[in-house]
């Protein structure tokens, strides 16, 4: 009897072990240059941050690594002088290996929801740059000029709108879709 509930024991503990790994997420990230090591860099939870929730590590060999099990959308930082070279990132500590590059600009892949928000990411950055290309155009042109510009503006923001909606369509209420759809405002379901 004392075999049989050690046993049993035993496969209980395994498979907990087994179930936990699954939520599991780890980021590996890397920096442009040895440079950097020794600095400290942060993960920092978008909504919410407090001394105990936000993570920190140093930077070794250009890299660095964060591991948990809380998914939530989280802010990869550094301390803000090197933010001039190294872009803040928005992740999402899902389960799975997370690949990050510190940069600028700064990237992050390997999990569904990272793959996505880094598309819908490079499609904002994107957009940005059409922006400021359209505003400083509006600075020097006038009359009929001003009018094609400002039409140009308008098609950029309903494109932008169509995508944010499929974006915001194809993730339902999963934590990007749920984190994007307050920053912009979406109702895309």
């Amino acid at each position: 009897m004392l075999k049989k509930t050690l046993y049993a024991f035993l496969f209980l503990v395994c498979l907990t072990g087994c179930k936990s790994d699954h939520k599991k997420f780890t980021i590996e990230g890397t920096v442009s240059s040895t440079k950097y090591d020794g600095e400290w860099i942060y993960l920092v939870p978008a909504e919410g941050a407090n001394s105990s929730n936000v993570d920190s590590t140093k930077m070794k060999n250009a890299s660095f690594t964060f591991k948990g099990d809380i998914e939530r959308i989280a802010i990869i930082r550094t301390r803000p002088i090197l933010r001039l070279s190294l872009q803040e990132l928005l992740v999402v500590t899902e389960p799975g290996n997370i690949k990050v590059v510190l940069n600028s600009p700064s990237s992050a892949h390997g999990t569904p929801q990272n793959d996505a928000l880094q598309l819908w990411k490079e499609e904002k950055e994107k957009n940005m740059a059409a922006y400021n290309f359209i505003r400083k155009g509006l600075q020097t042109v006038s009359g009929k000029d001003s009018l094609r510009w400002i039409a140009q503006k308008d098609t950029l923001q309903e494109r932008e709108r169509i995508y944010n909606e499929r974006f915001l369509k194809e993730q339902g209420n999963n934590t990007v879709g749920t984190f994007i759809r307050k920053m912009v405002g979406g109702t895309g379901k």
